[in-house]
């Protein structure tokens, strides 16, 4: 029987390698006979054509259709997605269908009227929220969030990202009886390990062997307090003189540049890289300390950096700021060398660094804190879920 995996994330996506790819193939590999649609970027076909051998070898089938920006584009793709579905549910027996956040709920909804197949709604983060925050293209979240309630009332079960989104969405809709779990994003910890040769890569970066380096890893843009992070920076360079602020990102070198000026930082403190993802953990073992800032409102309290994972993993603390998600419960400094600040004055900040830099804890100990992150661990959430659905409990 069938387990039907539907995202408007793509596989070729950052988000897609490391928390789509990574879950299903580990998935299948326990048994798990599934079948993914996802929607894809032009342009992006060594890595789909990747990623379509390593699915053939583990016997996930995988439907594409082509992604098209919103707000008419999000349209076509459900309707591209719907017409999908229909197709497999006509020679496959869907057992479950497992929608990966909200624009995927209509095409997972229709697919469990046709075949009586179990839904699972992964919640992720606020999507609908975070879409209205932002701003932009604000009629289509509306649209989503307005279906919400109806999306909830239509699952078999509700997974979330953290304790918090999970407590929260059973107080806004009380009627709603599905079972519910909480799985983090998790990082690959085969993948992310500790650091072997941290000296090389400071040196291909052109960072002394003794400098300390805070790690900023993700994108940029409106969620992400960029100023704060200089803010950060600053009263590091207080502490540290030779401080380096290292941004491995994929996008926006100028605007990090423009906040350093901004904040009077010297323009040769500042790395900015891109890397492919098999070379993200050399360029975490390269920092000493890195820093999760993210705007923190109602829309954030379903979010799970995916960051914190492949940051502790590689045995490096993390500065975050509170009121994000879990992480005022999940950063303790005797737990993982890691911490929040409540707000972002010098005192304060200059506080939180001094606290992580002197921590006792070593990369090892900081890795082995964060196992409940592993990838291993997430896979195993998802299986007994899927488990615990198809066989009807």
């Amino acid at each position: 029987m069938t387990i039907l995996y539907i995202s408007q994330d793509g596989i070729a996506d950052h988000i897609g390698q490391s928390q789509i790819a990574p879950y299903i193939l580990g998935l299948a590999a326990r048994g798990h006979d599934i079948h993914l649609i996802s929607a894809e970027k032009d342009g992006m076909e060594p890595i789909l054509a990747r990623y379509r051998a390593r699915f053939d070898a583990a016997g996930v089938r995988w439907t594409v259709v082509r992604y098209h920006k919103p707000l008419l584009g999000t349209l076509r793709d459900l309707v591209a997605m719907t017409r999908a579905a229909r197709r497999i549910a006509r020679v496959e027996h869907i057992s479950l269908i497992h929608c990966r956040s909200h624009p995927t709920m209509p095409v997972g909804m229709a697919v469990k009227r046709w075949t009586g197949a179990r839904l699972l709604f992964d919640f992720r983060d606020f999507w609908a929220d975070t879409g209205i925050a932002k701003g932009r293209f604000v009629p289509i979240y509306r649209f989503f969030k307005r279906l919400e309630r109806r999306f909830i009332a239509a699952a078999d079960h509700v997974n979330c990202l953290t304790e918090r989104a999970a407590a929260y969405l059973r107080r806004v809709y009380p009627e709603q009886q599905a079972s519910w779990s909480v799985i983090p994003c998790c990082a690959d910890f085969d993948l992310f390990r500790l650091a072997t040769d941290a000296g090389a890569t400071r040196a291909e970066l052109a960072i002394a062997g003794d400098a300390t380096v805070l790690l900023y890893l993700g994108s940029i843009g409106p969620d992400y307090l960029l100023d704060r992070m200089m803010a950060l920076f600053a009263a590091l360079r207080g502490l540290r003189p030779d401080a380096i602020f290292l941004f491995v990102v994929n996008n926006a070198a100028e605007t990090v540049h423009a906040a350093a000026a901004a904040a009077g930082l010297p323009r040769e403190a500042i790395r900015v890289t891109g890397a492919p993802r098999e070379r993200v953990p050399a360029l975490i073992g390269a920092a000493n300390l890195s820093v999760v800032f993210i705007r923190a409102d109602l829309s954030k309290i379903g979010c799970s950096p995916t960051k914190l994972g492949e940051t502790l993993a590689c045995g490096v603390p993390v500065v975050a700021n509170a009121g994000v998600g879990d992480l005022d419960a999940l950063l303790d400094p005797a737990v993982n060398g890691s911490l929040t600040v409540t707000d972002f004055a010098p005192a304060t900040l200059r506080d939180g660094l001094e606290r992580v830099l002197h921590s006792s804890l070593s990369g090892a100990e900081i890795r082995q804190s964060a196992l409940a992150f592993s990838l291993e661990s997430g896979i195993n959430a998802y299986a007994s879920v899927y488990e615990a659905l198809r066989g009807g409990s």
